[in-house]
């Protein structure tokens, strides 16, 4: 069979060739294509990467100058002008960026000097206003900045970025704290605890009783748990775990809320706003009235009680005198800083053959003098062979040194005996008519200077506060402290504005205190409607109930003194015992006590006639480890029995006028919100 062959023609072989040059065409195009695409991704992801290192550059120029502001505002130095942290802080030094791969030149909004950003500043809140973030539901003064920070590269890409931070300076009043912590915060009540307001620890947080509700933020700079057993006390236990209502509630890992005072915030630092002023803010100079001076109570205070060493034990001069010494405080009164209030109480005597005469002027009892004029406080016998009448006796009517025990400070595993307390005591109720006397019967003098304080043009308010400083020395023996009584009412004569009683020492509250004022009372409540403003600030503070009696203390508890239901409404700042294992050798887990106790009682509130109340409404503050009151808590059933405790925030601290005088202000620095472009 034949087979025909077929032949192509010349022009059929140039056709296939075009398809094959048409081919390659198309293909050389899209491999450009594709190259390009590739290079152009290569460009924007090295744009994209260059922005995003251009970012991070702008951000940590920011926070050096936020670095600097936040040091400056936490020593009271915070500068009003942007243009100073702007133009005065170059944001990247050449040290800084020597071994970074690239070179930036920094710039704020509409600058074009390099090297300087923009910081905007706001002024200081007149008023106390919300704050922000991790502090929401609190009030503060605050100052609002505002620092944008452009930085763009010196070589490579020329790919800026810029950076927005807002910042938020914050002075928070501590009292608005249902419950604020310097130190670890424990708590495990045994009796059901509402806890109505803010909680905060600059430390860590444990609550371990099924018995206790938090009703608002729970907030721990450490660890923040909620469990049977104390993490911050091996071997102590709770109930069970507490009920928190807020959402994601307890929270660690927050920003420190600190004090300004000191070199650091630790407890023993932040302890000094509660003692004697160093002697840079010494007491009766002008530094004592600056800002960072009047961060010290004893500065602060409208008044200045001290007595001597001597205290009760007034030796070779008998009861023939006052050991004590006040003084009113006035920035007004230049260069007499602090003027010797002139006693308002004297006993004369027709005694033959003697009479009292100045013996000395009365010395403060601590590292610092002041001059004392018209001072008949410390008398001596000398011949009176006409036996007229002379002065006997020059004091104040409103106070007097007292001595009692206390078997806590005493109790040495159980065997006591109680330790002596040597106090400096005040009447509240005669302070409240010493405010109020025009009329003083001044021999020497014809002074009224007590009468001036109450109404005084110098001050923007009443008199309001006192600083107490015991003079006697503490011992294995001694124990100097302060007492106040018949506070049922605060002072009337201060229209409202409150009253703090302030001291380095213990502080001992003897009966009801701040119940009630001239429109009605509050007594036995948890109610701060007929209350004033009110503060306690002490090295610890022992609540002596109204049925408590000098001359009834034991060694030991054993079945008395008697407690009687009392009221307290007062924000509280003091110091404790923290929890330690080797606390004493009678109590082997050494619990601090917990804020359950964080009030010092010592007497049976657990009577055969039933059980009595402690009705307290107020802020507890703890701020550091006690320095006086160092005996550590024992289980009730030793020194006291516990009372029923019925506890509430006062919530007139939210207002911020409504705050009682000398409040503390921590500072807060908060972060709003960051943008970037």
């Amino acid at each position: 069979m034949k087979i025909p062959s077929t032949s192509f023609s010349q022009n059929n072989r140039a056709y296939a060739l075009l398809i094959v040059l048409t081919f390659m065409g198309i293909m050389l195009v899209l491999f450009g294509a594709m190259m390009f695409n590739t290079l152009s991704n290569s460009n924007i992801t090295k744009r994209n990467n260059q922005y995003n290192a251009s970012e991070a550059a702008a951000e940590a120029a920011s926070e050096k100058i936020l670095s600097q502001m936040t040091h400056d505002f936490e020593f009271e130095s915070l500068s009003n002008n942007g243009n100073y942290y702007a133009s005065t802080f170059t944001p990247i030094q050449a040290a800084d960026e020597a071994d970074w791969p690239i070179k930036y030149s920094f710039s704020g909004t509409n600058s074009t000097q390099t090297n300087q950003i923009a910081v905007s500043m706001g002024n200081w809140s007149t008023n106390t206003e919300p704050l922000n973030s991790q502090y929401s539901g609190l009030y503060g003064l605050e100052q609002n900045c505002t620092l944008t920070t452009t930085a763009t590269p010196a070589t490579g890409p020329a790919v800026p970025a810029t950076v927005t931070e807002t910042i938020q300076f914050a002075l928070i009043p501590l009292f608005q704290f249902a419950i604020f912590y310097n130190m670890n915060l424990e708590i495990a009540a045994a009796q059901t605890l509402n806890v109505v307001g803010p909680v905060y620890s600059n430390g860590g947080i444990w609550s371990g009783s099924t018995t206790i509700t938090f009703s608002s933020t729970v907030s721990a700079v450490g660890i923040a748990t909620n469990t049977t057993y104390d993490p911050f006390c091996a071997g102590y236990s709770g109930s069970g775990q507490s009920t928190y209502s807020v959402a994601g509630q307890p929270t660690g890992g927050n920003d420190t809320i600190t004090m300004p005072v000191g070199s650091n915030n630790t407890p023993a630092s932040v302890e000094a706003i509660v003692n004697i002023p160093p002697t840079t803010y010494q007491m009766g100079t002008a530094a004592a009235f600056t800002t960072n001076g009047q961060l010290y109570l004893a500065n602060e205070a409208d008044l200045f009680l001290t007595n001597s060493a001597t205290g009760t034990n007034f030796g070779s001069l008998m009861a023939m005198g006052n050991s004590m010494a006040l003084y009113y405080q006035d920035s007004a009164n230049s260069p007499n800083y602090m003027t010797w209030v002139t006693n308002d109480f004297y006993m004369f005597s027709n005694h033959l053959g003697s009479v009292y005469t100045p013996l000395q002027t009365n010395a403060l009892p601590i590292a610092f003098s002041l001059p004392i004029t018209n001072n008949l406080s410390s008398f001596k016998w000398t011949n009176n062979p006409t036996g007229t009448n002379q002065l006997f006796f020059a004091g104040y009517s409103f106070l007097t040194n007292v001595l009692f025990a206390d078997a806590r400070e005493g109790w040495h595993g159980g065997s006591g005996p109680a330790k002596p307390v040597q106090g400096v005591q005040i009447d509240l109720q005669k302070f409240n008519l010493w405010l109020t006397n025009t009329i003083h019967n001044d021999p020497n003098s014809g002074s009224n200077l007590n009468a001036t304080c109450a109404l005084s043009t110098h001050k923007t308010h009443p008199i309001g506060s006192i600083y107490v400083f015991n003079g006697v020395p503490m011992t294995t023996t001694t124990l100097p402290a302060v007492r106040i009584m018949n506070g049922g009412m605060m002072p009337p004569a201060d229209g409202g504005y409150g009253f703090t009683l302030a001291t380095a020492q213990p502080l001992y509250v003897w009966g009801d205190y701040n119940a009630s004022n001239t429109l009605g009372s509050s007594l036995s409540q948890n109610s701060d409607v007929y209350t004033e403003p009110a503060g306690l600030m002490a090295d610890s503070v022992t609540i002596l109930s109204d049925a408590w009696t000098d001359t009834n203390t034991a060694n030991r508890f054993t079945g008395g003194p008697t407690a009687k239901s009392t009221t307290i409404n007062a924000a509280c700042l003091e110091g404790i015992v923290e929890s330690n294992t080797n606390n004493a050798a009678s109590d082997a887990e050494g619990y601090s006590g917990g804020v359950e106790n964080f009030l010092r009682m010592l007497e049976n509130w657990n009577p055969g006639s039933g059980k009595q109340t402690l009705y307290y409404n107020g802020s507890i503050i703890v701020m550091f480890d006690s320095q006086y009151a160092t005996n550590c808590w024992q289980q009730t059933g030793g020194y006291y029995t516990a009372p029923n405790r019925s506890w509430a925030f006062n919530t007139n601290f939210d207002i911020g006028s409504d705050l009682p005088p000398l409040t503390p202000k921590s500072q807060g620095v908060i972060r709003g919100s960051w943008g970037v472009n």
